[in-house]
């Protein structure tokens, strides 16, 4: 067993101050200043042949004039189409600049494709692989139609066992033809469907025909072994139909030749609204009703492995973080210390990760608290994660040793058990203040005894009489009674008055609904301040600093129960829940600078907005289809 010895005096002692900082600043010259000012990334890593995808490019540089060279990309790729956005902020009187080129590139062929670096303005970004494959038979032999529907269960062909989360993809491809509708998820009994992100939109060509996707993502568990059945997708909405020569020659109204003559008649945004013509089209032609299913799919569902004798966590991957491995603390006799370990389950939901077993220490005693969950996903998997805090508390000077902490699981891309750990510590306990070794950590004072012990009281006293030896401890006590009554006093006053405010707050508001407000009236001052908070991690598109930020803003609003995750605020605020999501979604996703704080701090900078009205539903979040009224960013040639 490898033991971290915890010694930071000896530490010091050995790594001089002005060698550290010299290494620092070495490092700090030899780093790649490239790699931090152009980046590149790609909405989709996975395309089919035909597919259009977008290459993001982004630059830190003040150099507004610079472009991306994009004739590396000819070779493999169809470049349709570039349009840029810049976004300049000061903070603090410095200046900061970022500028995105969205590319919207076509394959040239089938395989793995490779983006090669972008230079801009002498800076390069780094390759990225990119895999096309080939439309599956079931999309190839419906194109032609004019909405069909592609899903997709992705195995790997890997075995599936029990509880494990299965990718579940549903693409809807349809035309121009289409005039509305609305896509419901599929449906599988004894099993767990859960949306993934939020649904991604694009274009593609099957059989030399350009569709409009739409792309949603979930995952599948099983709860029991056997044969799943996963029923349909299915889609019910109307399409336009043709209009025939009678049709089409008819008279027209005065109001008709009135609206094709004016200046709105070529705007496609306007006449899209109104069904293809410009007025006759959404009466005359009221459309078709079609009604599509996807294919059905049957999977085999294997049982938990029966050399698997506790915890059954089939996952991608299993990781363990130790609070004390970032700042170790230093132990002292009777005080408490503070451990958290965070555990994250790739492909596994939080509510499948067991408690931690934490083994008792011989001089120590260990108080667990109540553990925290959340899921989280960045749009393909599900991330579970698992919180745990605890409090050591040395009774003993001299050397503590704390076990390691191992946590078992089944790695589902091998196929095999495997198992994640943290190290054991080993610390250095020096003498705390007197009296406090015996201490729990939820005492908050020691209060002295009334009564003397009986091994302490004398024969004489045991002759007295009982009013005599109540007087005589009494007068013993005084002091610490005329305490005791005081305090008595204080805390009834302090309940009096906090059970008036509650009662005032009551009659002060309407339907039990506080308004953002009420909140800066409570504390105006605090609040102020968390908004100040939020708006500078907002300008430095700084995603913990803002994560905690609104978290504070809904401790304000909620001081009684206030919500512990993104997601929970998200669910109890009227607006700015996409935004909370997206924050929400780049804490785990893959290019960490992705996240753009400014539509965040538009949404929030007056604070929090309750939900007036809080309903519960069964589907799934699915909203309304409506692709011809939706307007889709123009793309410059």
């Amino acid at each position: 067993m490898k033991l971290r010895p915890n010694n930071p005096a000896q530490n010091h002692r050995r790594r001089p101050r002005w060698s550290m900082s010299l290494l620092a600043l070495l490092l700090l010259l030899a780093a790649d200043p490239s790699t931090a000012a152009v980046r590149a990334s790609l909405d989709r890593d996975t395309v089919y042949e035909g597919d259009v995808f977008t290459l993001t490019i982004r630059s830190d540089s003040q150099s507004s004039d610079q472009r991306p060279n994009l004739a590396p990309l000819q070779r493999d790729f169809e470049v349709l189409g570039t349009n840029t956005s810049t976004q300049v902020s000061i903070i603090n009187g410095r200046r900061s600049d970022k500028t995105q080129w969205h590319v919207q590139l076509q394959p040239r062929r089938v395989g793995q494709l490779r983006i090669p670096p972008i230079e801009v303005g002498g800076e390069k970004t780094a390759a990225i692989t990119l895999e096309v494959t080939e439309a599956p038979q079931q999309t190839a032999a419906q194109a032609g139609q004019h909405v069909f529907i592609e899903i997709e269960a992705d195995t790997n062909g890997k075995p599936v066992y029990v509880q494990q989360q299965i990718p579940y993809s549903v693409r809807l491809y349809y035309d121009d033809r289409l005039q509305e509708g609305e896509l419901n998820a599929p449906e599988a009994e004894n099993a767990v469907l859960e949306r993934l992100g939020e649904e991604k939109r694009y274009d593609t060509v099957r059989n030399g025909r350009r569709y409009h996707v739409i792309e949603r993502n979930y995952v599948i568990s099983a709860e029991k072994s056997g044969t799943l059945h996963i029923l349909p997708a299915s889609f019910r909405g109307r399409i336009a139909t043709p209009q025939t020569e009678r049709q089409t020659h008819r008279s027209r109204s005065p109001m008709e030749e009135f609206l094709n003559n004016s200046p709105f008649a070529n705007d496609p945004f306007f006449r899209d609204r109104l069904g293809g013509s410009l007025f006759g089209g959404a009466f005359a032609n009221p459309g078709q009703p079609i009604s599509i299913r996807s294919r059905a799919i049957d999977m085999t569902i294997k049982p938990r492995p029966a050399a698997v004798s506790q915890n059954w966590l089939p996952a991608e991957a299993v990781n363990l973080r130790d609070s004390w491995t970032e700042n170790p603390p230093q132990l002292k006799v009777g005080e408490p210390v503070s451990r958290t370990i965070t555990i994250q389950a790739k492909g596994l939901s939080a509510s499948q990760i067991p408690e931690l077993t934490i083994a008792a220490t011989a001089n120590a005693r260990v108080y667990p608290e109540a553990s925290e969950q959340e899921n989280r996903t960045d749009g393909k998997t599900i991330y579970g994660v698992h919180t745990q805090t605890l409090t050591y508390i040395p009774s003993a000077q001299g050397t503590l040793d704390v076990p390691p902490i191992t946590l078992d699981w089944w790695d589902i891309r091998d196929d095999k058990p495997a198992s994640t750990a943290l190290p054991a510590w080993q610390f250095n306990v020096l003498p705390g203040v007197p009296g406090k070794a015996n201490e729990a950590p939820t005492s908050t004072s020691v209060m002295p005894q009334i009564t003397k012990n009986r091994a302490d009281s004398e024969s004489p006293q045991e002759n007295r009489p009982p009013s005599a030896t109540i007087r005589q401890t009494l007068q013993e006590n005084q002091q610490w009674l005329i305490v005791a009554g005081g305090a008595l006093v204080v805390l009834s006053l302090l309940v009096l008055a906090r059970r008036t405010r509650r009662q005032h707050r009551a009659n002060s508001t309407t339907d039990g609904q506080a308004t953002s407000a009420d909140a800066e009236r409570q504390d105006p001052s605090n609040r102020k301040s968390v908004l100040r908070d939020l708006e500078q991690a907002c300008m430095a598109n700084d995603r913990d600093a803002a994560t905690r930020a609104l978290l504070n803003l809904g401790l304000i609003e909620w001081p009684d129960d206030a919500p512990r995750s993104l997601g929970a605020l998200a669910a109890r605020t009227e607006k700015g829940q996409a935004q909370i999501h997206a924050l929400d979604r780049s804490l785990y996703a893959a290019d960490s600078t992705d996240w753009q704080g400014a539509a965040l701090w538009n949404v929030f900078r007056h604070g929090l907005q309750k939900k007036k009205v809080t309903a519960q539903t069964n589907d799934d979040g699915l909203k309304p289809l409506y692709p011809i009224g939706s307007v889709h960013p123009a793309v410059d040639p």
